[in-house]
C-alpha cells in the first residue's frame, strides 16, 4: 500500500478548508514526479542515472539512441490516458516534463491531440516530446490528426493498414506508427504468423515510418506474474527479431507499472526498451499484496477526495433512512448527508457497507448512495464535535483515511476505476 498523506504532511496545510465547498479532488503533481523518480531508478536496476535529452527531436518520431546523443534504457513513457487516470493529462504532463520526461501515452488519438496543445499552450517553453495514441487509428480523420500534431498512432489491425494505405498518399509528411503486437493479451495486436504480411503491406505505403513495437503484459502483478511476464517477453522479444528485419531501430516496449518494476529482468530478455508505467505513476503498488511488494515500496498517492457534509440530523429508533429503508436505526443515531452520490463517481455499490473518514474517525455508509447524496454515520465523533465538516472519500489529512485499496476492495472493483470515476471531480492542484 502507498504511504497515504497524513497530518504531519506539509502538503495538507495548503488545502483550503472550505466545508461547504463541492466535491473535490486534490491533486499533487509533486508526487507524481517523485513517483517517476523512483521508478526511473527501479527500472534501472536500483542504480540511480541521468538521462541525456533530445532537445529536438523530429515532429512525430521517437526519439532512439543515435550518434552522440546516447539515451539510457530502459525509458519511461507515462501513461496519461483517461485524463491521467483522474488526475489531469496537461498538469500531470507538464510536472512530469519539468521531471525529465521523454515521451507520453495518451488514450485515443483527440485525447493525445488534446495533450499535445495543452502541453503546448500551458508550457511555452516546454520540450516537444511525441505522443503514443494507444487506442490510435479509430477514424479516417485519425490519420490526418495524427501527421498534423505529430501524434504517433498504434496500429493492430489489417483494417488500420488498408485506412494508411487509402489516406498517406494525400496527406503532408510521414507518420510515425507504432505496431501492436499479441504477446498472450490478446485484445488487440497482431500475432506472430500475422507478422509477414504486415511487414510487406506496411513497406508498400509511402510515408509510413514504423518507430515503435509494444505488447501488453496480462498477468504481471499477480502472484504468478513473473514466470508469465518471462514467457511473454521470450514471445515479444522474437515478434520484434522478425519486424526489425524490415526496421532495425525499431524501438521496443512491454512493460507496465508492474512490468516497469521488474524491468532489469525483461532486460535480460529483450534488450533496451520502453516501460510505459501507469497505476503506479499516481502512486499504487501494483504488488501489493504478493511477494514482491518491495518492488513498489516508496510509492505516494497524488489524489485526495472529499466532499462536505451539508446536513446532520438524530436518527429515532427504528426510524429508516434513504430510499426502500434498506437501513433503520437500531438505537438513536447521530448522522450527516454528504453532497457526494452516483453521479458524482461514488458508487451505488457502496450502499450499506462503504466507509469514510470525518474529524479523522471512520464513518460507515448508511442506506442507499443516491445521485447526489450519501448518509454516514457520525456516531464516532464526539457529542460537542460541531460541524461543518468535509469528509474525506479517498486520503486525505487523518491517520486513518481510507487508502485506495481498501476502497476499491469495498466497491467490488480496481483502484484504476476509482481514480477515474472521482477524479471527475472539481481539482485543486497543489505544489
Amino acid at each position: 500500500m502507498p504511504p497515504l498523506p497524513n497530518s504531519k504532511n506539509p502538503q495538507y496545510l495548503q488545502i483550503a478548508q472550505d466545508p461547504y465547498g463541492p466535491l473535490r479532488a486534490d491533486i499533487f503533481p509533486g508526487n507524481i514526479r517523485a513517483n517517476f523518480d523512483l521508478l526511473r531508478v527501479r527500472a534501472a536496476g536500483a542504480r540511480p542515472h541521468a538521462q541525456s535529452r533530445n532537445e529536438n527531436p523530429p515532429k512525430g518520431l521517437l526519439p532512439l539512441p543515435e550518434g552522440d546523443r546516447p539515451f539510457n534504457w530502459p525509458l519511461l513513457m507515462p501513461v496519461l490516458k483517461a485524463d491521467a487516470y483522474g488526475h489531469g493529462h496537461i498538469a500531470t504532463g507538464l510536472e512530469l516534463l519539468r521531471g525529465g520526461a521523454e515521451f507520453f501515452a495518451s488514450g485515443d488519438v483527440a485525447e493525445s491531440v488534446a495533450l499535445r496543445l495543452g502541453l503546448t499552450a500551458e508550457g511555452k517553453d516546454a520540450p516537444y516530446v511525441p505522443i503514443l495514441s494507444l487506442l490510435g487509428l479509430c477514424a479516417a480523420d485519425d490519420a490526418a490528426a495524427c501527421v498534423k500534431h505529430g501524434i504517433i498512432p498504434l496500429i493492430y489491425s489489417a483494417r488500420q493498414i488498408e485506412m494508411l494505405a487509402a489516406l498517406l498518399p494525400s496527406l503532408p509528411g510521414e507518420i510515425g506508427l507504432a505496431i501492436k503486437c499479441n504477446s498472450g493479451m490478446s485484445r488487440l495486436g497482431f500475432d506472430e504468423e500475422d507478422l509477414p504480411e504486415l511487414r510487406e503491406a506496411l513497406r508498400k505505403i509511402p510515408g509510413a515510418r514504423p518507430l515503435l513495437a509494444l505488447s501488453h503484459l496480462h498477468s504481471a502483478d499477480t502472484a504468478a506474474g513473473r514466470e508469465q511476464t518471462r514467457a511473454q517477453a521470450g514471445r515479444f522479444a522474437a515478434m520484434l527479431a522478425s519486424l526489425r528485419q524490415d526496421w532495425p531501430h525499431l524501438a521496443a516496449s512491454l512493460g507496465n507499472s508492474a512490468g516497469t518494476l521488474l524491468a532489469p529482468e525483461i532486460s535480460a530478455q529483450l534488450g533496451p526498451h520502453v516501460c510505459r508505467p501507469g497505476l503506479a505513476l499516481y502512486g499504487y503498488n501494483p504488488f501489493a499484496g504478493t511477494d514482491l511488494e518491495s518492488l513498489g515500496r516508496g510509492l505516494k498517492a497524488a489524489m485526495a477526495v472529499s466532499a462536505p457534509l451539508i446536513s446532520e440530523r438524530i436518527l429515532s429508533p427504528g426510524q429508516g433512512l434513504g430510499y426502500g429503508h434498506t437501513f433503520k436505526a437500531g438505537r438513536p443515531m447521530r448522522i450527516g448527508i454528504m453532497a457526494a452520490g452516483y453521479a458524482d463517481g461514488f458508487s451505488r455499490g457502496l450502499s450499506n457497507k462503504g466507509f469514510v473518514c470525518v474529524e479523522g474517525e471512520r464513518a460507515a455508509i448508511l442506506g442507499r448512495v443516491s445521485m447526489q447524496m450519501s448518509a454516514v454515520d457520525l456516531s464516532a465523533l464526539p457529542q460537542n464535535a460541531k460541524g461543518p465538516f468535509r469528509v474525506w472519500i479517498l486520503g486525505g489529512p487523518h491517520a486513518r483515511a481510507v487508502s485506495g485499496e481498501e476502497l476499491a476492495g469495498v466497491w467490488g472493483s480496481i483502484v484504476y476505476e476509482l481514480l477515474c470515476l472521482l477524479g471527475r471531480a472539481r481539482r485543486v492542484y497543489h505544489t
